[in-house]
């Protein structure tokens, strides 16, 4: 590792200090390293938009209200192609969790997330997008090659 010094003004080091103790980090440096990590994560999001990624995309749905069931399974299906995994789970009479896993270009996953969070009936929602290099391999598992995704983060 190399030794960097920087200068930050007595509040923005209060800062990094509760987030250090609220977090549990060892001390500052490794809270501004993990702060940095995602620092420099969302500025690649935001100067190449055809970075690949993987994500989780987690959003409250409420009961009951007309066709949002049947508007998210067609904005899924037509983006069948980023939609890895999803988990539903009763909250209360009223409302579910939803939780996505989501591969493909940032852009793409970005767009798909404001569908959703945009349609009546979502109540919150939550995007986590990370850096991955996604290759498609021709190779084989057994006695034929056959094409399929690898996720290299």
């Amino acid at each position: 590792m190399q030794r960097i010094t920087i200068t930050l003004d007595p509040g923005l080091v209060a800062e990094v200090d509760r987030i250090a103790t609220l977090r549990g980090y060892a001390g500052r440096s490794e809270a501004m390293r993990d702060l940095l990590r995602r620092g420099l994560a969302e500025a690649r999001r935001q100067l190449d938009p055809d970075l690949s990624c993987v994500a989780t995309f987690g959003f409250v749905a409420e009961a009951g209200v007309r066709d949002l069931g049947q508007r998210l399974a067609e904005i899924q299906q037509r983006r069948h192609d980023l939609v890895i995994a999803q988990v539903q789970a009763p909250l209360d009479h009223d409302a579910s969790l939803h939780t996505l896993m989501l591969r493909g270009r940032a852009r793409d996953i970005l767009a798909f997330a404001d569908e959703v969070a945009t349609q009546r009936g979502i109540r919150h929602d939550s995007l986590s997008l990370i850096p991955a290099r996604i290759e498609l391999d021709d190779h084989g598992h057994g006695p034929e090659p056959h094409p399929h995704e690898h996720i290299r983060t």
